[in-house]
């Protein structure tokens, strides 16, 4: 039998390719129960493995529930619980403008195609919140909290959060443009302010319960509405699938150069 990650994979490609749908923004591979599609007309349908989603579309993932969305080119969306995302591709005849994915609210990882395989090429600008985001091999989490998130596990000042992992990067707002740094968080915290690096972070920020306590190390002081986080009630406990990687051939003896989280790809 496939492995689960396999035959999901399979399927969105079938997907892709079929013409089932003019100009599909991505698949989901899997979606938990609850989340929903939010077409562009506001009308609204459940999310199941395979749908396709179409440009402009939302996917919203409820509490508990996560899903992950494999886009044209290869990348990966892996959706945390309380998320919303948007894929926006490009007006037709505007070839040279990459899909815009919206991160409006929750957190998500995102995993460029080209870091699963050196072959493609990963076509896309995240925008998270008011950071717009550019990644290359790239395995990156993404947080945004909006001022008015009542979550119990939310005391953390409004704005947006990005955590390299692997790979490269550079965040931008205000015309300024900063490289991101492995493990590093950089923070943007309104639609005028810069990106700044943070000291640290609750890890809870990048977790089902967001939470942001931040430190500013760029100068100044921390942003609006840091202070001690209060802790979350009953937070759920949801595994987030580990995206697929490329297996690892037992007789390959030269040191590792590559790695999603602690896995070696060669």
């Amino acid at each position: 039998m496939k492995p689960l990650w396999i035959a999901s994979y399979t399927l969105a490609a079938f997907f892709l390719q079929s013409g089932a749908a003019a100009a599909p923004a991505g698949t989901l591979l899997f979606a938990q129960p609850g989340t929903q599609i939010v077409g562009t007309t506001g009308t609204t349908r459940a999310a199941t493995k395979g749908d396709l989603l179409q440009s402009g579309e939302r996917l919203l993932t409820p509490p508990g529930a996560i899903s992950q969305v494999l886009l044209p080119d290869g990348s990966l969306i892996g959706m945390r619980p309380e998320s919303e995302v948007r894929i926006d591709l490009a007006p037709t005849g505007s070839d040279t403008k990459p899909p815009v994915i919206s991160l409006v609210n929750g957190t998500a990882r995102v995993i460029s195609g080209d870091l699963l395989d050196a072959k493609k090429v990963s076509n896309f600008t995240l925008q998270s919140g008011n950071a717009t985001v550019k990644l290359k091999a790239a395995d990156m989490e993404s947080a945004v909290v909006k001022a008015n998130d009542k979550s119990p596990a939310t005391d953390g000042a409004p704005g947006s959060y990005q955590r390299l992992m692997v790979g490269t990067g550079s965040v931008s707002n205000a015309n300024v443009a900063t490289a991101l740094a492995p493990r590093q968080v950089s923070f943007v915290g309104a639609a005028n302010t810069t990106p700044v690096t943070l000291a640290a972070v609750s890890p809870k920020l990048f977790a089902p319960g967001r939470v942001a306590s931040p430190t500013s190390v760029t100068g100044g002081t921390a942003p609006k509405g840091a202070g001690t986080p209060r802790p979350a009630v009953n937070p759920p406990k949801v595994h987030i699938p580990v995206p697929p990687v490329l297996p690892v051939t037992p007789a390959v003896t030269k040191p590792c150069t590559r790695f999603i989280g602690k896995t070696c790809i060669q």
